[in-house]
């Protein structure tokens, strides 16, 4: 009974394959402490890489390191050009070079933003160095990036109750059980001193002036954000230490603030990545804290000091308000910051936002129930790539259909591999996605899943098939702007090969093909219609972004590598290079490469 219970134990803690007996231990000794929880509100961190692409290739190459340098996308619209791989010389200093998507700290004090092209940024820094970005399969090859950011995950994952990746470079973490350990080991005098010498206080005046900056402001690096001395971090510690002395929460979160910082300086350490960090009590806050001081540095956010950010923060630097919504909330009640929102009455709030307004009343005040609980998520859900072609590129026959789904097929399998290596899991859902432009620019979308059974040895030919017959029962193909194909329904090995073993061919057509049309009258899973609509959504936006209007070659946006980069950069880099391309060309190429891990 005893050996029963704890196995049931161990799978109740979602560990990923492969984790040493070390990491197990300590997993389970959070999973069975009483202390966690007991205590108040959870402990969360939240830690952001800095310039992480950049740091990626510092690490491999150390001529790098204290030198202004860029990270660069490929030359899009340059097909049959061979793939650059990461061992490679991909140093660019002329020629065809896409634009630029990471920026060092030595680059960006001579004036070089995110928003240059490669060719741009020599003239305002002549002595920059540009490390193009890494291509296979006719994309980019985002995979040295990924697998930087796994290790991060990994490493993170050894002393949090959770931990929840968020991108490439941003991952969110519970804490409570680590702090309050320290909180019972570690006397509480030391731990002030160590979380003062690391933290920023939230409400301190260097915090504040941080915080009153547009959101454009925030995503650009704004000349706040700057490497700090000890002594500026002392400003208004003294007051919590006398006001809050005997606060357990508050002193739950000066702990979690050491742990913090001790992960940090482990990440830097183990792995020689810088990150910045933030401390609160839900990751809303702990994000927002992250984002005021960079690079390498932390803030802590205590619960009273809440209100005294948030009162001037700019509404679109909260979560969910940086578009339509948010420009509609202040738009109805003429307000521009959080503050200026906590004025309008509830009444009004409810009446005309009755389906989120406790939300979002709770959101600007600050409160924990604005933000969900961090996830234990390290391992992706499912794994999607795509295409879309512009103008002249759109595929026009089935053979240039099937070479693209070669395309993706080969770069999905790499990644499928890689999930078979490292944590012995594989898909169970093979999903097919395509845009046609019909007659007055409309466009038809179909989105198609079938079971497929690749176990722990699929090969490309498998994928491609299976892709293939699925792109047929579409029908007449013609113009297609978007090709998308997805992995998904990821399944440990062992689970895999007992459906094999025992359902046998079944297994793979189990229901048979199933077919999902973007106009199905029958209603699918949850799972499965959370993944159709992922699907449904990538490559409707990007269809719907082939009619919009692109810079110069050496500016396209290469969506593979967007893609991987927080969504505020994200955003950002498209909101440029729309200014830069407002007149239409006469040509457009086939730009943009969208690859997800949801």
């Amino acid at each position: 009974f005893f050996l029963c219970f704890v196995c049931a134990r161990f799978r109740a803690l979602s560990v990923s394959d492969g984790e040493s007996c070390d990491t197990l231990l300590r997993k389970w000794h959070r999973k069975m402490s009483p202390s966690r929880g007991s205590s108040g509100p959870p402990v969360v961190g939240f830690i952001d890489m800095d310039c992480f692409y950049v740091a990626v290739e510092r690490a491999r190459d150390k001529r790098l390191h204290g030198k202004p340098c860029a990270v660069v996308q490929y030359p899009t619209g340059q097909r049959g050009r061979p793939d650059l791989r990461p061992e490679d010389d991909r140093w660019r200093t002329a020629g065809a070079m896409g634009g630029i998507i990471a920026v060092s700290y030595e680059a960006r004090a001579k004036g070089v933003t995110r928003q240059m092209s490669g060719h741009e940024a020599k003239k305002v820094c002549p002595e920059i160095i540009l490390v193009q970005v890494p291509t296979a399969f006719g994309k980019a090859d985002l995979q040295i990036y990924k697998e930087a950011g796994d290790a991060v995950v990994e490493l993170l994952a050894q002393k949090c109750d959770a931990t929840e990746k968020r991108s490439v470079d941003e991952v969110a973490i519970d804490i409570s059980s680590e702090s309050q350990r320290l909180l019972s080991t570690v006397d509480f005098a030391e731990l002030r001193c160590r979380a003062q010498r690391a933290s920023h206080l939230a409400d301190s005046a260097l915090s504040k002036a941080a915080a009153n900056v547009t959101r454009s402001e925030a995503r650009q690096g704004h000349q706040k954000q700057q490497a700090r001395n000890v002594s500026e971090l002392a400003d208004g510690w003294e007051e919590v230490f006398q006001r809050f002395a005997t606060d357990l929460t508050v002193q739950r979160l000066i702990a979690g603030a050491v742990v913090v910082n001790d992960l940090r300086a482990e990440v830097e350490s183990m792995l020689g990545f810088t990150c910045s960090g933030g401390v609160a009590t839900n990751k809303i806050l702990a994000k927002l804290g992250c984002g005021l001081h960079k690079p390498n540095q932390q803030t802590l956010l205590l619960p009273h000091a809440a209100p005294v950010l948030l009162k001037d923060l700019p509404l679109d630097r909260l979560p969910g308000l940086g578009g339509d919504f948010g420009q509609a909330v202040k738009h109805r009640f003429e307000v521009e910051t959080a503050g200026q929102l906590l004025q309008v009455s509830r009444l009004d709030v409810m009446k005309h936002f009755p389906q989120r307004g406790e939300w979002l009343l709770a959101l600007v005040a600050g409160e924990d129930s604005a933000a969900e609980a961090v996830k234990d998520r390290q391992l992706v859900k499912s794994l999607s790539n795509g295409k879309t072609f512009f103008g002249e590129k759109r595929l026009r026959s089935v053979a240039e259909v099937d070479y693209w789904l070669g395309e993706l097929a080969g770069e999905l399998h790499r990644r499928y591999q890689k999930q078979v290596e490292k944590h012995q899991r594989t898909p169970t859902t093979l999903g097919v996605s395509l845009s046609m432009e019909k007659e007055s620019n409309a466009k038809e979308h179909l989105t198609r899943q079938q079971s497929i059974n690749l176990g722990s040895s699929g090969s490309v030919e498998h994928i491609l098939t299976a892709a293939k017959a699925l792109v047929r029962r579409a029908g007449h193909l013609s113009d297609v702007v978007v090709l998308g194909l997805c992995l998904s329904n990821m399944v440990s090995l062992e689970a895999s090969g007992s459906l094999t073993k025992y359902f046998g061919k079944a297994a793979e057509n189990a229901g048979g093909s199933i077919e999902k049309f973007a106009k199905s009258r029958v209603k699918p899973k949850a799972q499965d219609q959370d993944q159709e609509n992922l699907l449904k959504a990538s490559f409707a936006r990007a269809a719907k972004r082939e009619a919009e209007p692109i810079g110069r070659m050496d500016q396209e946006v290469d969506e593979g590598v967007l893609a991987e980069l927080p969504l505020n950069i994200q955003e950002e880099i498209r909101k440029q290079m729309g200014q830069m391309g407002k007149e239409p060309r006469a040509k457009k190429l086939c730009a943009e490469i969208v690859e997800i891990d949801a």
